[in-house]
């Protein structure tokens, strides 16, 4: 997610933003990482923690292998 939340305002996943957070959907904790994408240009994200905001509308949920 490339939002969270700290001390009640909406803050942006970026290279000097904190590296703990809330999740601003279910209040779960979060951490900030970052990925380096294929034309060199880092991206900065918020993902919950292992294990922490499982029911989060905002998890990446794979589509169903059933079809």
């Amino acid at each position: 997610m490339k939002h969270a939340t700290l001390d009640g305002q909406l803050i942006t996943a970026g290279p000097d933003s904190p590296a703990r957070a809330r999740c601003p959907e279910c209040g779960a904790p979060v951490v900030k990482r970052k990925r380096c994408r294929m034309d060199g240009a880092v991206t900065y994200f918020y993902r919950h923690e292992q294990g922490q905001g499982e029911d989060c509308p905002l998890r990446y949920t794979p589509t169903s292998a059933d079809r």
